[in-house]
């Protein structure tokens, strides 16, 4: 019991750093998006969106998303951080170099090679941010990290009204802020943190270095197939029907559930990591997912409920159409959220290959759906291909992490909130004013599902 505490308490500690930093990041941006729906066309929305996809596809390539081993190695008893941190410092080196070959690809990028040098700072800055934050996380330097998240989101905040507003740089003076706020959050990582001073002890240790690689290989497919299952769809879009910033704009709300997931999950990969070892390792990761099955589908559904009247308000009325594709969206990455929680034994592991495989067999559905879906029924046929996808995934791991913990899925309680969820997607596209009170119905059952849990959460304090 006293292990299961602790394992709660270091959770409970470590989700509130992350959302005292990631959270208020987050709601910034979030509530940036009104200003852009007024200030840039659905076009110049849509090449945005265009040129995020493409950073993302060439991320992976340029340091190996080496930030994922650098964070996991740096958890580890005994960890020789200097090794480590050098070895981050040579993949930032080589991550440069190798993105420069991002210019003579150019000719290939059709809608964006015009604005080919916004890709290659983009992609560096960020992908280097990464790594200097990750090692931060890692050494548990939580105020820091906290402290680098929130300037660079307050930096690119106040330069993307700047440019977008006064200067009217429109696509350009977009990525120029977030160019100049990673840049700043890695500066500060590096003097705060005080990660310079590796360059006066450099300790290249190629032992750990080939581990480290061995590590994150896997994890360049893997965030390829996550790109196909996260961003296909509106690529697919585009040249099936056109640029157009509608299907971005619908993704904005859905993606608040995994924001908001993954700040938990962040804290939750660092307490498995710790608990891995402990006798009730299975009980206490059992208890925990109960309570995050509940939260989601508590969280969703009543994104759900209110989900068409928030949309008149949140976007202009050029934007409003969005809200007919964000539903089954919000269901897609209620599902995805869960996947990423029973995904973490692969990354207690370090089997990576589990995540690439469960992201191979998403995506590819996801792919498939997208050719049938999207002739027929357009926008329409990109949110249920993303859904059904994103379904597909957590099922697949659901299954095949039960060979390193057996997760108590098979309860008659999850199955009636998942019921209940369900329901409500089908609700929400009723044209009737009874069925926002039929609605709310549902949402108070589901609450009474997780009143345990509630009260749990209440009362932790007595506990």
């Amino acid at each position: 019991m006293k292990k299961a505490f602790q394992g709660g308490k270091y959770l409970l500690t470590n989700t509130i750093i992350f959302s005292v930093g990631n959270f208020s990041t987050k709601l910034i941006a979030f509530f940036l998006v009104p200003f852009y729906t007024h200030v840039l066309t659905t076009e110049e929305y849509g090449t945005i969106d265009l040129i995020f996809t493409i950073c993302t596809i060439i991320s992976p390539f340029l340091m190996f998303n080496i930030h994922e081993a650098i964070k996991r190695y740096s958890l580890d008893k005994n960890a020789d951080y200097d090794s480590i941190l050098t070895n981050a410092f040579i993949m930032i080196i080589f991550g440069h170099l190798v993105g420069l070959l991002i210019f003579p690809c150019s000719s290939f990028m059709k809608n964006i090679n015009q604005h080919i040098i916004q890709v290659y700072f983009y992609s560096v800055s960020m992908t280097s941010n990464l790594v200097f934050l990750e090692y931060l996380r890692g050494r548990e330097k939580m105020v820091t990290y906290t402290i680098c998240g929130i300037a660079s989101t307050i930096i690119i905040a106040l330069l993307n009204i700047l440019f977008l507003k006064n200067f009217r740089l429109g696509v350009e003076g977009y990525f120029l802020s977030y160019i100049i706020g990673y840049s700043v959050s890695s500066i500060i990582a590096i003097i705060v943190g005080k990660q310079y001073l590796v360059l006066f002890k450099w300790n290249f240790n190629r032992r750990l270095f080939r581990k480290m690689i061995i590590f994150s290989l896997p994890l360049i497919p893997n965030s390829l197939m996550w790109w196909v299952s996260n961003f296909s769809d509106r690529i697919m879009v585009t040249y099936m029907i056109g640029i157009d910033g509608i299907y971005t704009i619908s993704y904005k709300i859905p993606t608040m559930i995994s924001t908001v997931c993954n700040i938990f999950f962040q804290a939750w990969q660092f307490t498995a990591v710790k608990v891995k070892d402990t006798q009730n390792n299975i009980e206490f990761t059992n208890k925990i997912f109960k309570a995050y099955v509940g939260f989601i589908v508590l969280f969703s559904s009543v994104l759900l409920v209110f989900i068409k009247p928030f949309m008149r308000i949140y976007v202009s009325a050029d934007f409003f159409e969005a809200w007919k594709y964000t539903p089954v969206l919000i269901v897609g990455f209620a599902f995805s959220s869960l996947g990423t929680f029973i995904g973490t034994p692969y990354y207690v592991e370090k089997d990576m290959k589990g995540n690439l495989f469960s992201a191979t067999v998403g995506a590819m559905i996801n792919v498939f759906l997208n050719f049938f879906l999207i002739p027929v029924l357009g926008i329409q046929g990109a949110a249920i291909a993303t859904c059904i996808s994103y379904i597909s995934v957590f099922v697949y791991r659901l299954i095949d992490t039960q060979k390193y913990i057996a997760l108590d899925f098979k309860n008659k309680q999850y199955a009636l909130q998942i019921f209940l969820f369900l329901s409500l997607l089908l609700l929400s596209y009723w044209e009737n004013t009874i069925h926002y009170f039929i609605m709310i119905v549902i949402v108070c059952l589901e609450v009474i599902c997780n009143i345990d849990i509630i009260k749990l959460f209440v009362l932790r304090n007595e506990n």
